[in-house]
């Protein structure tokens, strides 16, 4: 019995442990619910931050894209347009400063308007058919240099004529004065303005500049309608440039903001490698709580076969209770028999020790002695037998005390073992329920594990694809690095020309203003002599009518003439012809 008692102490504690672990086991499950829940929710904002970072990448990808193309387009319309301005400007100064015929310099008279509308459609065509693409490559290779020579030819094609214009304003300026002054270069004195210009031979053998005077302003008024568009085209190319120099600091805005993206990768990645260690550190927690569910299951087990051995300890002491009751009966009636037996052995006994003589037939055909003795042998053996019946009642009695207190003591114990019995099966119960909960959390938790594993093998995913996207675009920026560079390098090549493009700009500018004073000056000279022009031309008029008239006078008396002739002549036939009749 003290082990029975013992084993179900044992099987209370171990009870009371697996109902504690199992608590914890709960909890922990729900610690880890909630830990998965977080980690989801987390998994799911990096995957919209991840998305909204490729969105974001997409978006200046195109916008890089089309600010590239755009740039591209510009570059090519830029250079094409300043070739053609160029080529146009020195093949232009070039025949004109090689031409020699007289009547292919009067072509030069055409306003500049229609000359440049003309030289531009006849250079198209030829620029259409050189421009391929092995010759483009060359021109953008010899892009800058080619400019600097036409500058350079174009200044050097000017210069006599601004040369000539100088020495004609300071020749005015000095007859105006009533002073000598001779130039330097070209030796010319101020004996008049025009004669400076028509005996410097030097300029008009550079410039092929006419001796007439009206050839001369025609030619410098293509002089100023050069200057003018080397001018506009300067200006054109500083717009050009500083459109170039926008879009390059929009490129290293674009690249600034591509290097900010950049930045929310990486620390989105750190935040991917930081979920994914939640994630294992969960992983880790939820196999901890599967040993201890396992060992709590165990040890279920464990409670479950000592409650078995219980129960059949119980069903054992209740069989052998009732071999106690069916001994005890046997006992009893055993008892009972002896009792009666007993009752008739006293019976006997009275009714032999109190038999009178007269009626003892029994022992009538013995003599008195033997009669003596025998009643005395068996009284002896009744008394005996009485004892004995005494003592083995006695003996049966304590039997069945004993066996009473053991039924009572049986049906203590049964009554707390059905008890204790009762309480274990019930906890047994609990325990059983707590597990199927339990085993049902781990089945939603494996799922939610599945999911989470899915989601992670997704952002694995994703996160190789935003790797090889990131490595393109580390790519793409160092190749937009390199071309900044380059349009770095190109930009300081052409501040540098456009530096020097202002500096002679600024040079052709005071050029011209002193031209356009010049030209001023000879404007009204000009007007002069067209007025002088008009009255010549109306003399001129005047002796083509006089000549008119006489010539018609004198058609009138050379037809005169000739009819006279003419009958003369008609009678010198008929002479002749009656001459000959004779």
């Amino acid at each position: 019995m003290d082990a029975i008692k013992k084993k179900m102490q044992g099987m209370k504690l171990e009870k009371d442990n697996a109902m504690d672990r199992a608590l914890l086991c709960e909890q922990q499950a729900r610690d880890a619910n909630a830990r998965a829940e977080k980690a989801e929710e987390e998994a799911r904002a990096l995957q919209k931050k991840i998305q909204t970072i490729e969105n974001e990448l997409d978006q200046t990808q195109e916008a890089l894209m089309q600010v590239n193309a755009k740039l591209e387009e510009k570059d090519k319309a830029l250079q094409n347009e300043l070739s053609l301005q160029f080529s146009f400007l020195t093949d232009n100064l070039q025949n004109y400063s090689n031409c020699t015929d007289f009547k292919q310099k009067e072509c030069w008279n055409v306003p500049s308007l229609q000359i440049f509308q003309l030289k531009k459609t006849r250079n198209e065509g030829r620029f259409k058919q050189i421009c391929t693409e092995k010759r483009r490559r060359k021109r953008e290779r010899k892009q800058d240099r080619n400019q600097t020579r036409t500058v350079q030819r174009a200044e050097t094609s000017v210069s006599p004529l601004v040369h000539a214009f100088d020495c004609t304003a300071r020749c005015v300026r000095a007859t105006q004065r009533d002073r000598q002054w001779r130039c330097a270069l070209c030796g010319g004195r101020n004996s008049g303005a025009w004669s400076t210009f028509k005996n410097n031979k030097k300029i008009v053998e550079e410039t092929g500049v006419r001796k007439g005077v009206g050839s001369w302003i025609r030619n410098f008024r293509t002089v100023a309608t050069v200057l003018r568009i080397k001018a506009s085209g300067e200006k054109y190319t500083e717009q050009r440039w500083q459109l170039a120099r926008n879009r390059s600091n929009e490129c290293s805005s674009d690249v600034s903001e591509e290097k900010q993206l950049e930045n929310g990768g990486d620390h989105a990645e750190s935040e991917v490698a930081a979920l994914n260690r939640r994630i294992q550190l969960l992983e880790e927690d939820l196999e901890r709580s599967e040993e201890r569910l396992a060992t709590a299951t165990a040890k279920l087990a464990e409670a479950s076969q000592a409650a078995d051995e219980s129960e059949r300890i119980r069903k054992a002491l209740e069989n052998r209770t009732n071999m106690e009751d069916d001994r005890v009966s046997l006992l009893e009636q055993q008892l009972a028999q002896a009792k009666l037996i007993a009752e008739e052995a006293d019976k006997k006994y009275e009714e032999v020790g109190h038999v009178p003589a007269n009626k003892r037939t029994f022992f009538s055909r013995q003599p008195l002695g033997d009669e003596s003795v025998c009643i005395f042998t068996t009284r002896k053996i009744l008394e005996n037998r009485s004892l004995a019946d005494e003592e083995r009642m006695d003996a049966l009695e304590n039997q069945l005390k004993e066996a009473r207190f053991l039924a009572e003591e049986a049906d203590k114990k049964y009554d707390e073992v059905a008890r204790k019995l009762a309480m274990v099966e019930a906890d047994l119960e609990r325990a059983e329920e707590r597990a199927e909960a339990g085993e049902s959390k781990i089945v939603e938790l494996e799922e939610e594990l599945r999911v989470v594993g899915n989601n992670l093998k997704s952002l694995e995913v994703s996160e190789e694809k935003a790797n090889q996207r990131e490595e393109e675009y580390k790519n793409q920026i160092k190749t937009l690095t390199t071309r900044l560079k380059e349009a770095t390098q190109r930009e300081e090549t052409f501040v540098g020309q456009v530096k020097i493009l202002d500096s002679q700009l600024k040079e052709a500018e005071a050029r011209a203003e002193f031209a356009e004073r010049s030209v001023q000056k000879l404007q009204k000279e000009v007007d002069r002599l067209e007025d002088e022009l008009v009255h010549e031309k109306e003399k001129y008029k005047y002796i083509c009518d006089d000549l008119d008239l006489t010539f018609t006078e004198l058609i009138d008396v050379v037809v005169n003439e000739r009819c006279k002739y003419k009958a003369i002549a008609d009678e010198m036939d008929k002479t002749f012809a009656d001459l000959a009749g004779y």
